[in-house]
């Protein structure tokens, strides 16, 4: 690999931004045309993550992951979605081993840990 998926992401989102309406089309073509031609397509996926991501900042977003336990309705995914705002990524993952609760990670840097699995390590700590 040539260049960091972060360095494509860079160039294709200051690409778009800087070209006028309809011809977003024809600028994704030609990047993922010079992304194949340089071998780096099994990095597509990685680079689809950056440039959400810089989307994201750009916006004033942030990546909130939320863990459960087990499947919960759409209800309650709903009230925990209504706490971010409409700029934040909220992605909702099925854990089992978390046994019981929530933990909630925005930017993979700041936790919040309910879970009843952080609560019995605690216990025989």
């Amino acid at each position: 690999m040539k260049y960091t998926p972060r360095i494509y992401a860079k160039a294709l989102t200051e690409s778009l931004a800087s070209v006028s309406e309809g011809k977003e089309t024809d600028i994704i073509k030609r990047f993922l045309a010079s992304v194949h031609k340089r071998g780096d397509t099994r990095s597509l996926p990685d680079i689809i993550d950056a440039v959400s991501e810089i989307e994201r900042r750009r916006v004033g977003g942030r990546l909130v992951e939320v863990a459960f336990a087990r499947r919960h309705k759409k209800s309650v995914l709903d009230v925990f979605r209504a706490l971010f705002t409409k700029h934040d990524e909220v992605v909702f993952r099925t854990e089992p081993e978390l046994v019981a609760g929530v933990r909630i990670t925005i930017d993979g840097e700041r936790e919040f840990d309910q879970t009843a699995s952080r609560r019995i390590k605690k216990l025989f700590r």
